[in-house]
C-alpha cells in the first residue's frame, strides 16, 4: 500500500503486479484440469500476460480428472549448476482457507549422464502433460518440457531432515497405474477429505488399528468404516475465521474451500514409516481414473509414524489438537436429486471444453472498438436436457453475458475495447429439476484469432496511463521492487520541487541518482526500464506518457551501460 491508485479498486497495486508479469510470465506454465479455472474479477487487465502460460488438460480416462498439485521450479544462474525446487501439495492454486499439507524438497542437476532411477516416475510425469493438453501445445512449451524431463532424471535431491528414502508417485498416465500403497503395513492413518467405500476397503486390507480423519459429511456418506478402528473430524475451532485474519476485508468469494483438504496417508512398517501426500483424496476416482500424483517419505517410526504424528504437544499446538472424535455413525445417503443436477452440470461442462471454441476479433473500428465472436465448428455436442449457458469476456463482467447458442457455428458475439481482449471467456452451467437448482461457473482459456499484435502494449499504456504511473513504475524497478523504497523517493521529490514542471526535483535528484546507482551496481536494472520506455515510444500516445525531461536524463545513462557490454 504505498501509493493510493485509483486503478486498484481495493485490489494489488498494479505497479508490481505489471513489472512481475512482464518479467516472468513467459517463464510460466501451469497445467490446469480444463473448466475448472474459477471466474476473476471483472476488469482484470493484466491477466492478458498470463494467457499463454496456462494450458488445460484432461485426463485419458474418460470421466477422470486432470488432479495432480505439483510445482516444479527451475533455477538456473552463471558459473552454477542448475537447481530444481519441487513441491507436492494437497492445495490448489487458490485463496483457499483450507488446513492443506506439502512436501516441498531441492536438489542440484549432477554432472553425469545416467539418470537416477528415483527420478523416473517424476520425469515420466513431466513427458506426459504435452499429451493431455487441450488443443495441443506451442513448440515453446514441448521445448520446456524436454529441457525439464533430461534435467529432472539427473537431480540428486536433498532430503527433508530425517527422512532416509523417497518414491514419486504419479497415477493415471501410461506406464503408472501402479497401488502406491503396495508394501508391508501394520498400521495405517488416512487423511482424506473425501471418501469411497470400496478404496477405503483396499486401504485397510492389511494390518490392524486404522484411524481414519475426513469431513463430517464425507464420513456419514459411509455405510461403514469397514477395518478402520476410529474417525475423527476436525475440531469446530480449527476454521479458520476470515474476519480475525490481517485479509478482513477481502471478498469471501475468494475462499471456497475451509476446514479439511489435506491428503494424508501414514504407515507403520516395522520399525519404519511412510507418508504418502499429494493430490489423492481416498476414493475410487483418484486411485482409478484421474491423473494424480503423490510422493512418499520414508523414515524412521520413531519420528514419523503415526503416534509420533498424533501425539500431544508440550505447550504447542499439534495435529491431534485439531480433531474430534466422529462419534455420529448415522448413515446419509446421497441426496439423489444433488447428485443427478451435478452429473448434468459434468455433463455439459465436458461438452464445452471439447466444443473447441474459437474467439474470433473482427477489425477494429473507428471508436476503438472490436467485436469478438464465439465460434465453433461443431458445437457443444452431447448438451444435456434442462440445462442453461451462459458466457461473457471475463473483462468484461457477468452483466455483459450472453446465452450460448446452439445453433450454427456462431454461439455468442461481444464488443469491447482494445484493453479487454482476453482469451479468457466465463461460462455458467444452470442445471434445473422441478424447483430444484444447481449452477456452476469456471473461466475457458480459449485459442484468440485475429487480435492486434500490440494488445499488451494497449494494456500496458492503460495501466500507466499518465506520467506519473510512467515515473512511480521506473522508481520502482530501480527500487529493488521495493514499493516502500520507491514511495520514500516520490516522496523526497515531493517535499523539495521549486515548481519547475512536473515531477521536476524527482527527476532531477532521486530518478537520476537511482540510475546511475544501477548503472554502477545492478546495471541489468537498467535493462528492464529500457523494455520498458521501447515499448512506450513504439506509439505516439505512449510517447506521450513518458515524463518531461525524462530522455535528457535516460538517454546519456543508457548510452554508458550499452558501452559497458
Amino acid at each position: 500500500d504505498w501509493q493510493q491508485d485509483d486503478t486498484r479498486q481495493g485490489g494489488p497495486d498494479p505497479i508490481p503486479l505489471l513489472e512481475a508479469l512482464r518479467r516472468y510470465a513467459d517463464r510460466m506454465t501451469v497445467f490446469v484440469q480444463a473448466g475448472r479455472i474459477a471466474v476473476p474479477k471483472p476488469q482484470q487487465f493484466l491477466l492478458s500476460y498470463l494467457e499463454d502460460s496456462i494450458i488445460e488438460a484432461a485426463a485419458p480416462t474418460r470421466g477422470g480428472l486432470f488432479h495432480p498439485k505439483i510445482w516444479l521450479l527451475r533455477f538456473a544462474a552463471d558459473d552454477a549448476p542448475v537447481r530444481y525446487r519441487f513441491a507436492c501439495l494437497t492445495r490448489n492454486l487458490t485463496f483457499d482457507r483450507s488446513w492443506d499439507t506439502a512436501v516441498i524438497i531441492e536438489g542440484t542437476v549432477a554432472d553425469r549422464q545416467r539418470a537416477f532411477s528415483i527420478n523416473r516416475p517424476l520425469a515420466d510425469f513431466v513427458a506426459a502433460l504435452p499429451g493431455l493438453a487441450r488443443p495441443p501445445v506451442s513448440p515453446v512449451v514441448c521445448e520446456r518440457v524436454r529441457e525439464a524431463h533430461g534435467e529432472v532424471l539427473r537431480v540428486s535431491w536433498e532430503l527433508p531432515v530425517g527422512f532416509e528414502g523417497l518414491t514419486f508417485w504419479p497415477m493415471g498416465i501410461k506406464g503408472h497405474r501402479g497401488w502406491p500403497l503396495a508394501g508391508r503395513v501394520d498400521r495405517l492413518l488416512v487423511v482424506s477429505p473425501f471418501l469411497g467405500q470400496a478404496s477405503l476397503a483396499r486401504l485397510a486390507l492389511h494390518g490392524t488399528g486404522h484411524l481414519l480423519v475426513s469431513r463430517l459429511e464425507s464420513l456419514q456418506a459411509l455405510e461403514d468404516l469397514g477395518s478402520f478402528q476410529s474417525a475423527y473430524v476436525l475440531d469446530d475451532a480449527a476454521d479458520i475465521d476470515v474476519s480475525r485474519d490481517d485479509e478482513a476485508e477481502a471478498d469471501p468469494a475468494d475462499y471456497v474451500l475451509q476446514g479439511l483438504h489435506a491428503k494424508l496417508y501414514v504407515a507403520d512398517a516395522g520399525w519404519k514409516a511412510s507418508v504418502w501426500t499429494g493430490s489423492a483424496n481416498a476414493t475410487d476416482a483418484a486411485f482409478g481414473s484421474n491423473v494424480e500424483f503423490l510422493v512418499e517419505i520414508q523414515g524412521p517410526k520413531s519420528k514419523f509414524g503415526i503416534d509420533a504424528l498424533l501425539a500431544k504437544g508440550s505447550g504447542e499446538a499439534r495435529f491431534s489438537d485439531l480433531l474430534k472424535p466422529y462419534v455420529d455413525h448415522d448413515y446419509r445417503p446421497p441426496d439423489e436429486l444433488e447428485e443427478g443436477l451435478r452429473a448434468r452440470i459434468e455433463e455439459a461442462r465436458r461438452a464445452l471444453t471439447a466444443a473447441g471454441m474459437v474467439a474470433r476479433v473482427g477489425a477494429e473500428s473507428g471508436e476503438g472498438l472490436f467485436t469478438v465472436a464465439l465460434v465453433s465448428s461443431r458445437g457443444p455436442a452431447g448438451m444435456p436436457d434442462e440445462v442453461n449457458v451462459r458466457c461473457w469476456p471475463v473483462m468484461l463482467g457477468e452483466g455483459s453475458s450472453a446465452p450460448l447458442g446452439t445453433g450454427g457455428s456462431e454461439l455468442a458475439r461481444f464488443v469491447m475495447t482494445g484493453e479487454e481482449l482476453s482469451s479468457l471467456f466465463a461460462f455458467s452451467i444452470e442445471a434445473t429439476d422441478g424447483s430444484r437448482k444447481k449452477e456452476e461457473r469456471f473461466t475457458l482459456n480459449l485459442s484468440l484469432e485475429g487480435a492486434p499484435e500490440d494488445r499488451h502494449d494497449r494494456v500496458l499504456r492503460y495501466v500507466l496511463r499518465d506520467r506519473d504511473r510512467v515515473l512511480r513504475f521506473v522508481l520502482f524497478i530501480l527500487a529493488d521492487g521495493d514499493p516502500r523504497q520507491a514511495a520514500g523517493l516520490l516522496a523526497s521529490g515531493d517535499q523539495g520541487g521549486d515548481g519547475g514542471g512536473e515531477n521536476s526535483f524527482v527527476l532531477d535528484f532521486p530518478l537520476f541518482e537511482s540510475l546511475l546507482r544501477a548503472l554502477d551496481r545492478e546495471p541489468a536494472k537498467l535493462d528492464h526500464v529500457a523494455r520498458l520506455i521501447e515499448d512506450l515510444r513504439k506509439t505516439p500516445e505512449g510517447e506521450a506518457l513518458i515524463p518531461e525531461g525524462f530522455a535528457e536524463i535516460w538517454d546519456p545513462i543508457w548510452a554508458a551501460r550499452e558501452a559497458q557490454r
